[in-house]
């Protein structure tokens, strides 16, 4: 069936021949039109299924949909006056007079006003945070819902606290129960493979060198060791093993994503040098087999560890202040989400709050 207010969404935004182009995000439709001044804000807003209109600077128009936002795009790009409306994916139809610019060129030049156009490498970092988790926010989400049943029924009685040390649930709630750890556990394998990919690696090598620390044999060298606090931190627990007569700690990686976002950020640029040096005849084996005999030790020896230290580090300093005073962090949080968010600075919030979920059961940072 149709999604009949695509036509009127369309007609509240100046109509086809005002749109130079149309992406979506999670949650909104996002215009770039050739007019902002053509878009009416209280005409889209009365649509049924808009949940809300936000002009923007740059002829830009927003139109919060909610879940449901593919739908909505599908159905208004397929409708016959969209047929010469640009997408994004390259330069904007020329129907109706576009402007032959991107979507991308367009970001581009809205960026270079702010604060991410006068400092190129937080532009990049933007870029890199938002691209390693943005592929992998359906499964979150879903993810997100078991873990909110399986609350609930705890919160009934139905089942014991599942997150609690020692608890042993019936086989059928421990099956449920895996369908969000799933995806929790696997979380670093997933930002590895979407952060090498961004940087410019091999995706699956970034994920095979990440994979190698979530081995059970990995986490099996360290059978028998007593764990003790990294750096003091009472978050990351790590057994001091002996490998070729250095000290490699063994962290349980489980949830964390900065292990695998600095891996790839290493990864990236090593992965350009070998295409450098390495005749292009023999790419295909050498590159890969290289970067993995460097990164995986390196990773191991150093860039994991670090990784869960400063994880381990930015959750005791929010735990800290939320401690001292969950009303002061009440309100800090959604003073400074708003201004985080341009800056590519939520994300790192937000793999505190997966690491919450995963080590307490639960997150106090979302709520706020």
């Amino acid at each position: 069936m149709a999604y009949e207010p695509a036509q009127e969404i369309v007609d509240a935004v100046g109509g086809p021949d005002n749109i130079a182009s149309l992406t979506h995000c999670a949650t909104r439709l996002r215009f770039q039109l050739k007019d902002g001044d053509k878009a009416d804000k209280n005409t889209a807003e009365k649509i049924p299924g808009v949940l809300g209109a936000v002009p923007q600077s740059g002829d830009r128009f927003q139109v919060v949909i909610g879940g449901g936002v593919q739908n909505v795009y599908n159905e208004i790009m397929a409708l016959p006056a969209m047929a010469g409306v640009g997408t994004g994916g390259g330069a904007a139809a020329s129907g109706g007079g576009g402007t032959g610019e991107s979507d991308a060129d367009i970001k581009a030049r809205e960026r270079a006003k702010g604060p991410r156009g006068t400092n190129a490498w937080l532009d990049t970092l933007f870029e890199f945070l938002s691209d390693s988790f943005r592929p992998i926010l359906g499964a979150l989400l879903g993810a997100s819902l078991f873990i909110t049943f399986m609350a609930l029924m705890a919160t009934l009685d139905v089942i014991p606290a599942w997150n609690a040390p020692g608890v042993t649930l019936d086989p059928s709630w421990a099956f449920v129960n895996l369908m969000w750890q799933c995806v929790f556990v696997f979380l670093p394998l997933m930002v590895a493979y979407n952060a090498s990919q961004k940087i410019g690696a091999d995706p699956w090598v970034g994920f095979a060198i990440m994979a190698v620390l979530m081995l059970p044999g990995f986490s099996g060298l360290a059978t028998g060791v007593d764990k003790t606090p990294l750096f003091g931190f009472e978050q990351a627990q790590v057994a001091i093993v002996q490998i070729w007569g250095l000290p490699m700690p063994i962290a349980d990686y489980s949830s964390q994503v900065f292990p695998p976002l600095l891996m790839a950020a290493v990864l990236g640029p090593l992965y350009k040098l070998l295409r450098k040096l390495i005749p292009e005849n023999v790419q295909l084996i050498f590159v890969p087999f290289l970067a993995m005999l460097i990164m995986i030790p390196l990773t191991a020896f150093l860039i994991g560890p670090i990784g869960v230290y400063v994880g381990a580090g930015l959750a005791s300093a929010l735990a800290a202040i939320n401690s001292f005073s969950p009303f002061i962090f009440a309100i800090v949080i959604p003073l400074a989400y708003p201004f985080m968010v341009p800056l590519g600075l939520h994300w790192p919030i937000n793999a505190i709050m997966l690491l919450n979920i995963q080590t307490l059961g639960y997150d106090f940072i979302q709520g706020p």
